[in-house]
């Protein structure tokens, strides 16, 4: 038996092994997948999802990569006014947003909140 729960209302199911990878309709309406494995996320997405995803969490993590290195290079003046490193960590952002998503943009999160808690 698989044990895991709804992405959406967090409802618990249980369903055979050799249900793994069906999808179903939850009672909340929304669509879940059968897991492989128990205690995983049963979200399923779909293309247009994926890349609604990607271009969210991506675009989000340039924006801050974006601006924190704007202000390094502002600020620091062993940069010398040089914006490289800029663009560079703008994409650098772009890109670990779009392949880690959430995960990527919660990390940076954390670091951020865990300096201003020092």
């Amino acid at each position: 038996m698989i044990q895991f729960r709804c992405w959406f209302c967090n409802r618990g199911y249980w369903k055979p092994d050799n249900q793994a990878g069906k999808r179903f309709e939850c009672g909340c309406g929304r669509r879940a997948k059968v897991l492989y494995r128990s205690n995983r996320s049963s979200k399923t997405r779909s293309l247009t999802d994926w890349l609604l995803e990607t271009l969210i969490y991506g675009g989000a993590c340039a924006v801050f990569a974006f601006g924190l290195s704007f202000v390094l290079v502002t600020r620091l003046p062993f940069f010398a006014r040089d914006f490289t490193p800029v663009i560079f960590a703008t994409l650098i952002g772009l890109g670990a947003g779009a392949i880690f998503g959430e995960w990527a943009l919660n990390w940076l999160g954390q670091k951020l909140r865990d300096r201003e808690n020092e």
